[in-house]
């Protein structure tokens, strides 16, 4: 009878406020139960996991978050896989409620105003409670559901982990994933920041902090468009590959650590070689490629469909082939949260599909 009551209160206070409803009222129905010994039994499991379910983590908070971490509204937007307007749009709602600017463009960065700092600095520690509180909530329940924040690198992202979320979301519907695509070297500061919970890159990470488990293969190739010169040879030299113009993966990436890497220890040099660009977008490098303005290394797994229709040709050099891994990267052997530790253990026990 009490529970009926509080819902009939707070269900007639929504109906005069509707931003309360829209931002508050399920955490305040949250509190108002705990105040009153209703969370047991039942209650846990049917009640109180729905009510927090749209309450955590305001999403319009994270996306200003990522921005000024990010200092660009279109990288923010590309990291969340969302369009720059609908990320524009989040920021200007927030601004209408609070009544001023929160961001501004200062050359070619976006930076927060004085306001925004403050903002900023508040939405940090509010986000990290509304995390905690959830985990503890679902600990306390045994469920496996709620926020599940991964940092990824574009490829796999793009190449690797959809087959992974399909068939985890599958078994665990009620967990609400969460990624952010950038290079490594971002990945693991946001690790170290607490901005994630696991990341999923390729290559080694030399920060000793950070603990990796292998979880699947790939290899680098050397690729031109079919109407390249290099196409028809049964093997490129150095001599080729020097004088041909490359398409290079963004510095920061694994896939362009591993060619430095590897274009470093060889007779070829690094800095012998002529970048005509650099490209972040692993689709857009294979299509550069594709259009005939120079060669580049890339995953094989971003160019199996250009192979299998002709556009693409792999070039092999003579007694080489580079074979890189992908890495679970974290910071404890034991995660916090028993979905992050689901998560884990799902991962390390896939069979990936390696489509050649």
């Amino acid at each position: 009878m009490k529970f009926l009551r509080v819902m009939t209160g707070l269900t007639t206070l929504a109906r005069h406020d509707k931003k309360i409803c829209r931002d508050g009222i399920k955490v305040k129905l949250l509190f108002i139960m705990l105040q009153m010994n209703l969370l047991h039994g039942n209650f846990l499991d049917s009640i109180i996991f729905e009510s927090l379910e749209y309450a955590m983590e305001d999403h319009r908070l994270k996306a200003f978050c990522l921005i000024v971490e990010m200092n660009s509204f279109s990288r923010a937007a590309e990291a969340k896989f969302m369009t720059q307007s609908a990320m524009s749009h989040l920021i200007k709602n927030l601004e209408d409620d609070f009544g001023m600017k929160l961001l501004i463009r200062k050359g070619k960065n976006i930076v927060p105003t004085p306001a925004g700092k403050i903002l900023y600095d508040h939405a940090q520690q509010i986000l990290k409670q509304y995390r905690s509180m959830e985990n503890d909530l679902n600990a306390a329940g045994n469920k496996v559901k709620g926020p599940l924040s991964i940092g990824a690198s574009a490829t796999a992202a793009k190449y690797l982990l959809p087959q992974v979320f399909y068939d985890f979301s599958k078994t665990y519907r009620e967990v609400r994933i969460s990624v952010s695509v950038s290079g490594t070297e971002n990945i693991v500061a946001d690790l170290l920041k607490g901005r994630i919970d696991i990341g999923i890159v390729e290559g080694t990470v030399k920060d000793t902090h950070i603990i990796l488990e292998e979880i699947a293969e790939d290899e680098i190739v050397l690729i031109a468009s079919e109407d390249s010169p290099l196409a028809n040879k049964e093997y490129v030299t150095e001599m080729d590959i020097l004088s041909t113009p490359f398409i290079m993966p963004e510095t920061g990436s694994g896939t362009r650590e591993f060619i430095d890497d590897f274009l470093g220890a060889s007779e070829i040099g690094i800095e012998n070689i002529n970048v005509l660009m650099t490209l972040g977008d692993p689709d857009l490098l294979v299509q550069m490629v594709q259009s005939g303005l120079g060669i580049s290394f890339v995953s094989k797994l971003s160019v199996f469909k250009a192979i299998k229709e002709g556009t693409i040709k792999v070039l092999k050099m003579r007694g080489r082939k580079l074979h890189r891994k992908f890495y679970l990267v974290g910071l404890d052997k034991q995660p916090p949260t028993m979905t992050v530790r689901t998560f884990l253990e799902f991962v390390k026990g896939y069979r990936f599909f390696i489509p050649f």
